[in-house]
């Protein structure tokens, strides 16, 4: 015992050594601090949550655009709107609190109509808000995308007379009968929307810049095709055509088209939005009518038009091994493995020093090519032909690229030291695996099974 009891005086010791020698030297490793609120992009869904993001509403009125998915999938001029959210409350749908949040009647943007007469919004239709404003403990102003169903549309007074502090959202003809005149002109006509999840982007969405896409992208160029791509044409099977028909090659080596290679792709956003720098007008020299001297000096006052009466696709090489992973999870998309295809739709053109700033947003259905000799199908086409796509997140070839391109990126950026250790791990599991192929049964759980057996056998025995 008392060699034991002296021992333990020994590492007491030596502890409190080691603690005076961290004292004097250097400071003891602090400990990790958890992130600042709105300092990296986080996605909320909790009602405690959206009430304190959705708070700023009450306080001031918020631009938000609107996007109607449903009508991105019909059409290149519609579904996109733009509105203040005035206010938001929570109500129970099978018996779990949601957020309603509330916008005032969406103005359309983008040269068509956000809700056609023919195409009215329905209740549970899937809608995107996107909107910029500053929330409690932020730094500075956040970049927010919030995915939700339209509910209906109402009419909101922002201060009930008759409940004090409160708001009054419904029917308009509830309101013309419970309110005086007075208080219906301090009203206005809104939609409600349910909102499920709110993604969160602190100094804006995502996105990739030229820094990453230039090491791994090369030999772009924009094909633009008079009369319109097959993404924005109509036909009797609707809106657009499930299939072009035409094969890949003969579609690009149209006589008709215009090709701008000469372009640097100056970004991609995870909201879909694609950037290039262009040295010559976009619409100039197209065999179209819509190659008018007014159209290729202003094309942002003409974007609706443009939309219709061209197709915008974007053309690029891979690096081998980025593209390699794409055909692995995406084989059906367009082109060769190391080939990249993207539909387009023009958003606006801005002058630069020398050249042109074009901003696309990526067509929210992936363009792919059925190979199949003897196949009806046989040609151009789009995934999925009739569900609705989910806008252009969900575009499989731009959103596997998005990711395969950060991932590559991060990895040549890392130290040489963490790059061997890397190289170590996974050559010791690829050891591990070829040592084990064939054997089904690990040595672990055999050396248990023997012990579980024997350990019955005994028992067995004293029984």
């Amino acid at each position: 015992m008392g060699k034991v009891k002296e021992e333990k005086k020994k590492v007491v010791k030596k502890k409190k050594a080691a603690g005076e020698k961290a004292s004097d030297g250097a400071k003891a490793p602090a400990e990790k601090q958890p992130p600042k609120p709105f300092s990296r992009p986080e996605m909320f869904s909790k009602a405690k949550e959206l009430q304190t993001l959705f708070a700023p509403f009450r306080e001031a009125e918020v631009n938000a655009e609107i996007l109607r998915p449903r009508m991105q999938t019909e059409s290149v001029e519609n579904g996109r709107g733009q509105g203040l959210l005035c206010g938001f409350s929570f109500r129970k749908f099978k018996e779990v609190p949601k957020a309603v949040v509330f916008m005032n009647a969406p103005r359309s943007k983008g040269g068509g109509a956000f809700e056609p007469t023919d195409r009215f919004l329905t209740a549970g239709e899937q809608v995107r808000l996107t909107y910029t404003t500053t929330v409690d403990d932020s730094e500075g102003p956040v970049y927010f995308l919030a995915k939700g169903f339209f509910l209906r549309k109402s009419f909101y007074i922002k201060e009930d007379p008759n409940n004090a502090g409160k708001h009054w959202a419904g029917p308009r003809e509830e309101a013309e009968k419970k309110f005086s005149k007075d208080v219906l002109v301090r009203g206005e006509d809104i939609i409600e929307i349910r909102i499920d999840t709110v993604n969160s982007f602190p100094g804006g969405p995502g996105r990739t810049d030229g820094q990453v896409l230039e090491r791994y992208l090369s030999g772009a160029k924009l094909l633009i095709f008079p009369g319109g791509g097959g993404w924005n044409q109509k036909s009797t099977q609707g809106n657009f055509f499930d299939a072009i028909r035409d094969p890949l090659d003969k579609y690009v080596e149209r006589e008709d088209l215009k090709v701008i290679d000469n372009i640097v792709i100056d970004m991609f956003e995870t909201t879909g939005d694609i950037t290039l720098m262009i040295k010559e007008r976009l619409v100039e020299g197209i065999d179209h009518e819509v190659a008018r001297p007014s159209v290729i000096k202003k094309p942002n006052e003409n974007i609706g038009e443009i939309n219709i009466k061209l197709g915008f696709l974007l053309y690029f090489r891979m690096d081998e091994g980025i593209a390699e992973s794409l055909a692995r999870g995406f084989p059906k998309k367009a082109g060769k493995e190391v080939d990249a295809y993207l539909p387009l739709l023009l958003e606006r053109v801005e002058d630069a020093r020398e050249q042109f700033r074009v901003t696309f947003r990526v067509f929210p259905r992936d363009l792919i090519e059925e190979r199949g000799r003897n196949s009806m199908e046989r040609g151009l086409k789009f995934m999925p032909p009739y569900a609705l796509h989910q806008g252009a997140e969900n575009q499989n070839t731009f959103s596997k690229l998005l990711i395969l391109l950060n991932q590559r990126f991060r990895e040549d950026e890392k130290p040489e030291e963490d790059k061997l250790k890397s190289e170590k791990l996974k050559a010791s599991v690829d050891k591990r695996i070829e040592e084990r192929r064939g054997h089904h049964t690990d040595e672990k759980l055999k050396s248990a099974f023997q012990d579980r057996v024997s350990a019955k056998k005994r028992k067995e025995e004293e029984g």
